[in-house]
Order: structure tokens, then C-alpha cells, then sequence
């Protein structure tokens, strides 16, 4: 009977140390996923970043754009018949790339829309608090008549987006801008 209990209890302590050095194998496993997540992450913001820069740069290279941009945000009345608006005024191209312009305090990436899970692309799915626009190049598919299908760099996910919001980086009474990505 003495061997018995013995037995049992060496078995517990084997048992015991497997479980913890089970416990401190998963603990590691979960560290290095997480260490490549935040890299992951640190790299989309990067990209996302970039992406706003050059959405920033069509702007100020067109002198279309940066008068609509500027009139936008001191709330002021615009011509949008001298603006070229893919869907609208100008046929949609297809995998094409365009300013995404967000105006009236709305954020960047719709609240419906998955988003990065940090603080950073976090704030890009709530309105603006200092009341700027968001803007950004992103590439374009077509949804319908009145939406377009957004690809952006600041999200997981595609999303919807009224065709009212895009722009295209060239415009008739600009120089000729070429697509920063090429």
C-alpha cells in the first residue's frame, strides 16, 4: 500500500511539472505571436502613413484640389462641375487609384469596417476631433451607381464609399501629375 501512495504522488509531481513546463511553452509561443503581431502592425502603419503622405501630396500638387480641399474646410460653397469625380462627371476605372478625400467630420474607415486592432487605425474608424479631413490614396472597383468598393491601406478590409468622396489625382486645370506610386 506504502508503494502504492508513492507511486501516486511521484506520478502528481511528474504530472505538476509537465503541466508547467506546458504552461511556460504556451506563455512563449504566445509571446513570439504577439512580437510578430506588433511588427505586422508597426508595417501596416508605415504603409498607412505613406498612403495618407501621398493622398496630402496629390492634393498640394493640384492646385484643383488644394482650392477644394482649403474651401472644404472653411466650410465654404464649391464648384464641383470644374472637378473631375470618378462615377460622377468621369467614367470609373476599374482597379484604378484616386484621392479618397472624408469631409463633414466622418472617419476615414467606415465604423462597420474591420480595422487593425491598435490604437492607431483604431482612431481612423471615429470622426475626426480637431474637424480636419481625412485623406488618402487608395485604389478603387466599382460597387454601383452611387458607391465604390475602397481598398486603403489603413484597413484590413475593403469597404463602400460614396463616389462623392473620390477624386481623381488629375485634373483638367492642373500640370500633369504623375501617380506617386510608379
Amino acid at each position: 500500500m506504502k508503494s502504492l501512495i508513492n507511486f501516486i504522488i511521484k506520478q502528481k509531481i511528474l504530472l505538476t511539472i509537465l503541466g508547467v513546463g506546458v504552461a511556460i511553452l504556451g506563455f512563449q509561443m504566445w509571446k513570439v505571436q504577439d512580437e510578430k503581431y506588433q511588427s505586422f502592425l508597426t508595417e501596416q502603419q508605415e504603409v498607412c502613413e505613406k498612403s495618407i503622405a501621398e493622398g496630402l501630396n496629390v492634393i498640394k500638387a493640384s492646385k484643383t484640389l488644394s482650392s477644394m480641399y482649403k474651401s472644404q474646410l472653411a466650410g465654404e460653397e464649391i464648384n464641383y462641375k470644374e472637378i473631375r469625380q470618378p462615377g460622377i462627371n468621369v467614367a470609373l476605372r476599374d482597379n484604378g487609384d484616386y484621392v479618397l478625400i472624408r469631409t463633414n467630420n466622418r472617419p476615414l474607415i467606415p465604423n462597420n469596417t474591420p480595422h487593425y486592432k491598435n490604437d492607431y487605425f483604431k482612431s481612423y474608424s471615429q470622426p475626426s476631433k480637431d474637424k480636419t479631413n481625412y485623406v488618402e490614396l487608395v485604389t478603387v472597383h466599382p460597387l454601383n451607381n452611387k458607391e465604390a468598393l475602397v481598398e486603403s491601406r489603413c484597413s484590413p478590409s475593403s469597404f463602400a464609399t460614396p463616389l462623392t468622396d473620390l477624386y481623381e489625382i488629375s485634373q483638367p486645370n492642373d500640370f500633369t501629375y504623375t501617380n506617386p506610386r510608379f
